[in-house]
């Protein structure tokens, strides 16, 4: 004979669990929780909706979700059959509830294919200014190019903002994409105005995207990775400095640069020969596993001039200099130019020009 399965309400089941409840919602069809899962935004926030008609659980932020059973297995690390046979001894010794502890560990990045599926839709619904069209332009590259490579426009209103993260939220889950956070319980994107560059990994995935300032009046800070790591960003996540990869990836020898959007247009203006691109000169995570990735078996330096008269600029490529010289069966060299040229891009736009 089958054996009956008890269904277990869902708010006796968060009491249970120590869940803490809007004492206001109580007498309602949808309680509301503080969530236990991605502990809201502290004391005081109800996201979890505890639906008594079906009894079953959502986070509006977050997104987790389930039966009275699945919580309480949750909660308590523990499988769901053990979940139901503990519900079924009806104790009724319930712990004190306790507001969530707010999260203040800093928030790791989702994976890779997650984030590449997230900026790769968020770059879909927005397009590229004629201020920003004409600036790549005048760096070299070509309108086919631009259109390729995916740069975009940073919305510049709050609305704008708040309505793009919704049109990405409403197929993906926002929570751990750098450059995405909530404010009064809705999704916005972060980061000052500017062009977004895509920043690819070596099978042409986005890990993260790079902003070209509009401000850009303060020296050396020109760029600033999408990111919203600041304390007072509510679910906000960072982003980490990863290497860029641009150009023909067939190739076996690859230039070393510094700045994603410069090694696309040198990759451009030089047949597209394929380009390794960190974040700064001090950002070589990474580094070694793309070289080896990609199967090179030459490397050639191609960092800025200025190294010739900033004794810090300098350390830090001599330090990624050596630790690409141990990688076995790679040869390193360093190409030059007229140091009237800061980067390599100026170099050979100045020689396309010169044709």
């Amino acid at each position: 004979m089958a054996r009956e399965y008890v269904e277990f309400p869902i708010v006796e089941t968060a009491r249970r669990c120590g869940l803490v409840l809007d004492p206001r919602t109580l007498r309602h069809e949808e309680v509301e929780a503080s969530c236990p899962f991605c502990r809201d935004h502290g004391p005081g926030k109800y996201h979890l909706s505890l639906n008594t008609s079906k009894n079953q659980y959502r986070c509006n932020l977050c997104g987790a979700h389930g039966n009275s059973v699945s919580l309480y297995a949750r909660l308590h690390s523990i499988t769901n059959k053990e979940a139901y046979l503990e519900l079924t001894k009806d104790t009724r010794v319930y712990p004190l509830p306790s507001q969530p502890v707010p999260q203040t560990q800093e928030r790791t990045p989702r994976a890779l294919e997650e984030r590449h599926a997230v900026y790769s839709e968020m770059l879909s619904f927005l397009t590229l200014s004629e201020k920003h069209r004409e600036n790549l332009l005048e760096r070299g590259l070509s309108d086919e190019r631009i259109e390729r490579n995916g740069y975009r426009s940073m919305p510049e209103t709050p609305q704008a903002r708040r309505l793009l993260a919704k049109l990405v939220g409403s197929s993906h889950d926002l929570l751990g994409i750098p450059g995405f956070y909530t404010r009064n319980d809705q999704w916005t994107v972060a980061g000052p105005n500017g062009f977004l560059i895509p920043v690819r990994n070596q099978d042409g995935l986005i890990q993260g995207l790079k902003i070209r300032l509009d401000d850009a009046d303060k020296p050396g800070r020109k760029y600033r990775w999408l990111s919203s790591r600041d304390r007072h960003l509510e679910n906000g996540t960072r982003s980490y400095s990863w290497i860029h990869v641009t150009g023909d990836r067939s190739r076996k020898r690859a230039f070393l640069t510094e700045g994603p959007l410069k090694g696309d247009v040198a990759s451009f203006l030089a047949n597209d020969a394929l380009f390794i691109c960190t974040g700064g000169v001090n950002a070589i995570k990474g580094l070694r596993e793309t070289i080896l990735d990609l199967g090179v078996t030459e490397i050639v330096e191609a960092m800025d001039m200025d190294q010739m008269t900033n004794p810090q600029v300098r350390n830090a490529i001599l330090t990624m200099r050596r630790e690409v010289q141990k990688i076995p069966g790679v040869r390193y060299s360093k190409y030059t130019w007229n140091p009237a040229y800061k980067g390599v891009d100026d170099y050979f736009l100045s020689r396309v020009a010169a044709m």
